[in-house]
């Protein structure tokens, strides 16, 4: 994107300054052809010359312009057409109705959208990711033979060092990425249509940097959902936002700006984790989270998430969950959430290093002891 910007203002530049040079061009031919009396130039003339050049170069710098944006419209279908694998790409450009607002034709009535509904099957027991492998392309990063189990109301955290596919493992199981080897099975069944899987009321997913729409913090949570005041109270309750929606003159109603501009990065991943929270879906999949998040915020938000449920260190799914127990997927490094999860994944290199609860990752696993230990010296200097 960054390439296409600087190509764009070079282009322009050249050709504005193409009507200047042409501009100056001519009046120096003017001088010159009056002070030799080889001829007379008109007003008239002159002015439809200037009118002309100005027009010809408008135009190449209209079809410049229309070139540019005919490749970006290339590139971004191709990419729309690759996460819609398993939706024919004419669908992308075929008609649809506009719910526009036109100063005299009124908008389409928005189709109603409701709290997506459960039926027979869906419900997660098990997800098992089994010999997982992607790899960016002319590139050896990536993962490879991946193999973890989630069982129903667990909590699974995957941590690592930076660049060691903590990422790419989620958006590999979330079907963000193909898979170049290896299965994803949902109660045992593979997992053929992503599309049809990863999103509620199966799954939810928070990128590191959640997208935030141009409008209220209300219809970024909701985003077309029915409002249903107990469950966005609930949502918003589980995301620790009650004291920022306090200091906010228009509370729910007040408007984000563009990507969220008008709120800090803690408050931005919050509104995407109650946007999560409010569909109430089967599987919870969290990107770092807690990585603009304060101690304290964060202790307040998992403890709320997780509270009503025990650690089971093991594969075993936890007995006495409350009515809605959603499993949960997380990329983390904090000893906080580490102490609570019921595996934790540990990756290196785009492998799995060592997989086990924390008890015994202390004691065999060198990443999770100086992970450890690095805590444990910060701690001592505080």
């Amino acid at each position: 994107m960054l390439k296409d910007q600087v190509l764009t203002a070079i282009l322009e530049s050249i050709l504005q300054n193409i009507v200047s040079l042409g501009t100056g061009g001519i009046l120096l031919l003017i001088a010159q052809s009056r002070q030799s009396g080889l001829g007379s130039l008109t007003i008239g003339d002159f002015a439809l010359f200037v009118y002309y050049l100005s027009f010809i170069t408008g135009f190449l710098d209209y079809l410049g312009r229309f070139m540019m944006l005919c490749k970006q419209t290339e590139v971004s279908f191709e990419r729309l057409a690759a996460l819609c694998r398993d939706t024919p790409a004419q669908t992308l450009v075929a008609h649809h109705p506009l719910y526009l607002s036109y100063p005299i034709v009124r908008p389409p009535a928005l189709p109603p959208m409701a709290q997506p509904v459960w039926h027979g099957g869906l419900r997660l027991r098990e997800l098992t990711a089994h010999d997982l492998t992607y790899h960016y392309p002319d590139t050896h990063q990536g993962i490879s033979g991946i193999n973890i189990t989630l069982v129903k109301g667990s909590l699974t955290v995957i941590t690592g060092p930076i660049g060691s596919g903590k990422t790419t493992l989620l958006r590999a199981i979330l079907g963000l990425l193909p898979l170049q080897a290896g299965t994803i099975s949902w109660n045992g069944q593979p997992v053929r249509e992503p599309i049809s899987i990863w999103s509620p009321p199966r799954s939810a997913y928070t990128s590191q940097i959640p997208q935030l729409f141009s409008t209220s913090l209300l219809e970024n949570i909701l985003l077309g959902l029915d409002l249903d005041e107990a469950a966005l109270e609930k949502a918003i309750s589980r995301a620790v936002l009650e004291p920022d929606l306090a200091t906010m003159a228009k509370g729910l109603h007040t408007l984000v700006g563009t990507k969220g501009v008008r709120l800090s990065g803690g408050q931005i991943q919050r509104v995407a984790a109650a946007r999560m929270f409010i569909r109430q879906p089967e599987l919870l999949v969290f990107d770092d989270l807690s990585s603009a998040l304060d101690v304290e915020t964060e202790q307040q938000l998992w403890q709320r998430l997780l509270a009503g449920r025990a650690v089971t260190n093991s594969l075993t799914p936890p007995t006495c969950l409350p009515i809605h127990s959603p499993t949960l997927l997380v990329v983390s490094h904090r000893p906080g959430i580490l102490r609570q999860a019921d595996q934790i994944v540990v990756l290196k290199q785009g492998q799995v290093e060592a997989i086990g609860c924390l008890e015994d990752l202390l004691q065999s696993c060198t990443a999770i002891q100086n992970l450890w230990r690095g805590y444990r010296d910060t701690l001592n200097r505080s």
